[in-house]
């Protein structure tokens, strides 16, 4: 499936704090005029994975104004290859643009160009990308770690695990390399001993066992990453990748509680890739201090072929190797929690006015027991009871 990417369109530059006399004063930079002025943003990447090649086109936000970015409409969009193929691009009311074909997949080896012209006729062309074939992950593989949490001047000791992958290119031709994840974890409402109050009648808290629909006692909750994980091995001798960190997962976390499972995506990028994705991270990751860099605008391979436009975005075409990890809550020392922990439960008719849930009956007694929201009481208001076809 071709996935697409975030693009720093246009960073809102913060105003610095600096102390001048025991006071502070904000600072905010110099801009030019074009910085006050909307950029087309290109956000495009396509894969050797089934799916519809897709490009979103936005505008970027202006530093002097708070706003969601505009979908641009209206444009021609298309992706030509070094094997005179053309795919043309169909748009919607979100700024985003897909081939009519779901099926596609790009082909390792070939060199793809992404042409996009707008309705007020201004042309904009990627430099041509050639798509590199993935070597496999060697291995992905998770260990604990003790790392010391400071507490009002007490330190403690913490179980921590760190997933880790090792991969190389046996051919030695990748030096740049991207790594993205999915992750997904079981999740189970708490029916055994519940903690349920009492009205007024009988006051006080007692522990009851809930019977509850099957439908919502077991879900499953997906997310993707939405970190930039990029490497190089240019200046490794062996090319070899080793022990590099995709996840760190800590106490307090639910998604280890049950059963977890994490999908990484390994893809091979060129050097101006590369440097595109580290001037974001750096630019949007690593701002934030008074000593630190200014956010700015980050260009990449699109070019505008009337020579005074200017473009934000990167257009990629990526092959991806893929593996899977599961790990159980057997597996580990992490102090992990329900997702459900914290949750209060009632058998009593609480006034119309107050938010209320049906979670289950009292086993035994059959008395109907509330909470006051619906995350509480389903676990499809969490994530979906539908079992994942990898789920073992």
């Amino acid at each position: 499936m071709v996935s697409s990417f975030k693009i720093l369109s246009k960073i809102l530059a913060p105003c610095f704090l600096v102390t001048l006399n025991s006071c502070l004063e904000p600072v905010t930079p110099e801009l030019n005029s074009t910085d006050l002025e909307p950029l087309l943003v290109i956000e495009g990447q396509i894969t050797n994975e089934e799916g519809p090649f897709r490009v979103k086109l936005t505008t970027s936000i202006p530093v002097n104004v708070m706003y969601y970015p505009v979908p641009v409409l209206g444009a021609d969009v298309l992706i030509y290859d070094d094997k005179v193929n053309i795919f043309i691009l169909e748009g919607d009311q979100n700024g985003w643009y897909e081939t009519a074909d779901k099926k596609l997949k790009a082909i390792p080896g070939n060199t793809y160009t992404l042409s996009v012209t707008t309705r007020e006729g201004i042309q904009y062309e990627s430099t041509p990308v050639l798509m590199q074939e993935a070597p496999d992950i060697d291995s992905l593989y998770f260990e604990e770690v003790i790392n010391t949490r400071l507490e009002d001047n007490l330190a403690y000791d913490e179980t921590w695990l760190n997933i880790l992958l090792d991969s190389d290119d046996p051919g030695g031709m990748i030096k740049y390399w991207k790594f993205g994840f999915t992750e997904t974890w079981e999740v189970n409402m708490l029916t055994d001993s519940v903690p349920v109050a009492h009205s007024v009648d009988s006051p006080g808290i007692t522990l009851e066992n809930i019977s509850v629909s099957d439908e919502k006692k077991v879900c499953w909750v997906t997310k993707p990453s939405g970190s930039i994980l990029i490497t190089s091995t240019a200046n490794n001798p062996e090319n070899r990748i080793k022990e590099f960190k995709i996840r760190s997962l800590g106490p307090g976390e639910d998604k280890l509680h049950v059963r977890y499972s994490i999908l990484v995506k390994q893809t091979p990028v060129s050097k101006e890739l590369y440097d595109f994705w580290k001037k974001l991270m750096d630019t949007n990751q690593n701002a934030g201090g008074i000593y630190e860099k200014i956010p700015a605008q980050v260009f990449g391979n699109i070019i505008c072929c009337d020579d005074h436009s200017r473009a934000l975005g990167y257009f990629s075409a990526s092959a991806i190797k893929e593996k899977r990890l599961f790990i159980d809550r057997t597996d580990h020392h992490v102090q992990t929690v329900s997702a459900y922990k914290g949750c209060v439960y009632f058998d009593y008719v609480m006034p119309p006015w107050v938010p209320k849930s049906y979670f289950g009956t009292e086993s035994g007694t059959g008395i109907k027991v509330y909470c006051h929201a619906d995350y509480c009481a389903d676990c499809r208001a969490y994530g979906s009871n539908v079992r994942p076809d990898f789920w073992k």
